[in-house]
């Protein structure tokens, strides 16, 4: 969620970018409408049924501390005819990217 906070704070500069952020997490729609209601300036789609985040190559079955399936945080810019640009997959679990290099990759790969 901090990653998501950081994300939410700095959305002024993605929006001037003509950027939107999406997030999609193995949530139910309730609970991505909630996530929605805390971050207003991110798009969260409910991925329960896991498709996008398996053709991300993003699922870790079985990786959440409880035993259950755990979506790998994973970064992608995808340019307005829907081509992958970039992908940012941390070496770490919690790794996540800033908000800054993630601006530097859409300056360098979408712009």
């Amino acid at each position: 969620m901090i990653e998501l906070g950081q994300l939410e704070a700095n959305h002024a500069e993605f929006d001037s970018k003509n950027v939107r952020i999406v997030v999609v997490s193995l949530e139910s729609r309730e609970d991505a409408a909630k996530t929605h209601e805390e971050f207003p300036h991110l798009t969260a789609v409910a991925d329960k049924d896991r498709q996008l985040i398996v053709a991300a190559g993003a699922l870790h079955p079985h990786a959440a501390p409880d035993g259950g399936d755990a979506a790998a945080p994973t970064t992608v810019l995808i340019d307005r005819t829907g081509v992958v640009r970039w992908v940012f997959r941390p070496d770490r679990y919690l790794g996540r990217i800033s908000p800054d290099d993630l601006l530097a990759a859409v300056v360098r790969e979408l712009h």
